[in-house]
Parts: structure tokens; sequence; C-alpha cells
């Protein structure tokens, strides 16, 4: 066997491969004997047929065809490892036969994706000017005070009361509203829970609660700002009619040493303060670290050179496509649907997600070369570290559990580790 290559556009290769007769010959035989295995010939078990009764009974053209697909099996394998040193593929290969003859050579070419190679511009120069940008956060009082303020709220007891509803109370009503006598869509509710203050209904419907006793009813008319993100509802006056099913007193846990020590043993509120501190300054901190590795490997990416394959593209258009419809499918929506609701199509999607789809491949692509440059590598016990803190998150669903793919696992760990590492090497040149 011998084989040639020689490069196409968008990182691909073509490669074409000659086998001559006198080694083509041994998977013909084989290909007789197969055929002969599978096929029933009057006169002979399954098997033991002679290669000329196969030919006249089935053609020889028909062995020709399975020998060709045995020798391609067997050869192909064998021209990618000794391609390996220089190439990496990518996908699946495109496989043609050029020359299929009895008595001849079989010639076949292969159209292949390969991992393309990467001209990094100077990564180092600008992980040092984006690590100079740098910003040490900042944690004010009011920041600290909100957060205490959101926990206080988040463990509120709700007592039911008899008095008229007020500003900050838990309520549940019964509404519907009409426009010019109609009745709107979606816009009647049963028991409908909110708090009154928060300003997250219509203008000037909380306010009118206020005041109500329980089994109170109430019309009343509101005007709907011309702003309002409905656009359905945007400027129309609406008449509303409301009943009020039960009021709740939100009883907020004042912010004292007590408090602190139900929250979590500490021993005085101070402690809690000082423990909500630290925490903000390493969200904070975290989301500087995020903002610089994201500008210093936008950088790298957009001063490389690379030509992308086109699988690599389509794959991270696959991936966007899909965690865009996980992402709808929680919100309780179907993707149909929502494709209808914003009038495009599949099609159209993925065509406004290509030049994304680009950009991180692109980014993924420089990565990948920096590590190779720097021989930066996870070790197996990280990635296997790694692999089964992933695997508990599954612990309660076994069918999933079942469902990762072990190789596929240990891939993608390997890959999130090695791109960690590239960052941190970044923030230390």
């Amino acid at each position: 066997m011998n084989f040639s290559t020689h490069p196409l556009p968008k990182s691909e290769i073509e490669i074409g491969v000659t086998i001559p007769f006198e080694e083509f010959e041994p998977q013909v035989r084989k290909a007789a004997v197969l055929i002969s295995e599978e096929a029933e010939i009057e006169g002979f078990r399954k098997g033991k047929a002679p290669y000329n009764i196969i030919k006249n009974k089935l053609g020889e053209q028909a062995i020709y065809e399975r020998a060709a697909e045995l020798a391609i099996r067997k050869t192909y394998p064998e021209i990618i490892v000794q391609l390996s040193a220089e190439t990496t593929p990518i996908g699946n290969p495109e496989i043609a036969i050029t020359k299929l003859a009895p008595g001849n050579e079989l010639q076949y070419k292969v159209k292949l994706a390969i991992l393309p190679e990467v001209k990094l511009t100077d990564y180092k120069k600008i992980a040092k000017e984006a690590g100079r940008s740098r910003k040490e956060p900042e944690i004010t009082d009011e920041e600290i005070t909100q957060t205490i303020d959101w926990i206080r709220e988040s463990r509120v007891t709700l007592v039911t009361v008899g008095r008229p509803a007020q500003k900050g109370d838990r309520v549940e009503i019964d509404f519907e509203l009409r426009h010019d006598e109609v009745k709107i869509e979606g816009g009647s509710s049963k028991n409908h829970p909110l708090i009154l203050g928060k300003g997250n209904f219509i203008p000037g419907f909380e306010e009118e609660l206020e005041g109500m006793r329980r089994e109170e009813e109430k019309n009343f008319v509101i005007k709907v700002p011309g702003e309002w993100h409905e656009k359905s509802l945007a400027g129309k006056t609406l008449n509303v009619k409301a009943a009020m099913k039960l009021i709740q007193e939100r009883q907020v846990p004042e912010f004292n040493d007590e408090f602190a020590g139900r929250l979590g043993n500490f021993p005085s509120a101070e402690a809690l303060k000082t423990s909500v501190r630290a925490g903000l300054l390493q969200e904070k901190q975290g989301k500087e670290r995020q903002r610089v590795r994201e500008e210093i490997i936008e950088k790298i990416a957009r001063g490389s050179t690379v030509e992308i394959p086109e699988i690599l593209i389509e794959r991270e258009i696959d991936k966007i496509h899909s965690d865009m419809k996980v992402s709808i499918e929680k919100m309780g929506m179907k993707w149909e649907d929502y494709l209808t609701h914003i009038k495009k199509s599949e099609e159209e999607l993925r065509e406004n997600w290509r030049s994304d789809a680009e950009i991180r491949v692109k980014q993924a692509l420089s990565l990948h070369e920096i590590a190779k440059i720097e021989k930066i590598k996870p070790s197996e016990e990280e990635i296997a570290t790694r692999a089964s803190q992933f695997l508990t998150q599954y612990k309660g669903a076994p069918d999933a559990h079942k469902a990762i793919d072990p190789e596929e696992l240990r891939e993608y760990t390997g890959g999130i580790l090695r791109n960690e590492k590239v960052f941190e090497f970044l923030e230390g040149v």
C-alpha cells in the first residue's frame, strides 16, 4: 500500500491510496468466503462454495465491492496512525473508491478534516497587559446591608391577620382584567400571590389593594404605561375586578446576635457581617478573574490566525442549539412554541449563531495550541478526580449515569482541566 496527501482549504486534506493487486487479492478471497457464508448457494454448505461458483451466482463486482470495504477498513486506520505524528483527524472521513476492477489494484481517496494549525499572536504579552488591568474589588457597607436584608427576607414569618391590607403584606387575590369590556387573554388569576409595595404588577394596581379586607371585592381602573414590557397591554386603560382572599403580615427577623446564632452558629451579628463581607469579596474576585480571562483569550484569538474546519463550527452550533433548547424548556416553554414566538426557523437561528460559534472555536483552538507549546497537561489522577466529581451529580439518577460514555467524560474533563491550567499559566507570566 502507498498513499499521498495534499492540503485542501479550511484545514482539510485529501489522501490518495493505492493498494497493489497482490495486496488486495487476499481481501478478494476473504470477501468471497464471507459472501458465501451469507448467501444460499444450492449444492454447497455455507462458506464452502468455490470462488467461480460465487462469481457466477452473484457476480464478480459484488465480490470486489465487498473486498474494497474490507481493504479500506484495514488500511485506513494504518494510514491515520502514520499521519498522527503530524495531523489530528476530526470527524468522519469521506471515502470514495476511484478504481475497482477484477485483477487490478484498488484505488480510493479520503477527504478528511484535521485539527488546524494555529499561528498564535504574542499571548504572553497580552496576558501581562490584561493582568495589569485587574482591579481589586471593594465591598461597601451598603452591599453588606443589602445582602443581610436579603437573608432576613428569606427567613420571614407569615402571620394571617384580620386587619385591612397594607404595604409590605403578602396577599392572595382573585382578579380579572378587561379592556373595552373584553376579557384580556391570560388576564385573570385565582389566589394570585403578591407582596404589596414590591412593584411587581402594573403601576397603580398594588396601591388599589391597600385598605381592602379579606373577602372584600373592588372594581377600579388602571392605565398601563406605554413602555410596558407586555406590548399587547402597553398604553391601554384596563378595568380591574379584584377580590381579597388572604392577608398575611410579613414579620422580618431583626438583625442581632440571636439571629446570627440561629443562622449559622455565628457568635455575634458582627461575625455574620464579617462572613458576608468575605463571601461578597470572593464572589467579586471570581467575577474579576473571569473578566480578565475572557479579555485575554478574546485578544489572543483575535490576533491569531487559523483556518477553522467546517465540522468544528457545526459542532459548536449544535452545542449552542442544545444549550438554548434546554434553557427554553426549563422555563416551561416548548421549543417549537419558542420558534413561533420569535418568528424564526432553526436554520435561521443556526446561521445567526455562526459568528459566535466561529469565535468560540477559535478561542478553544488557541487555548489548545498554547497548551501544546507550553507542554501543559493535566495528570491522569487529576482527570479521574474531576470525572468522579462530575459523576456524583448523577448519584440519584442511575439511568443518566449509565448514559455517560466514560471515554467522552474523560476527554471532556481533561479539556476543562487543561484550559484551567492554561489560564493559570497566563495569569502567572
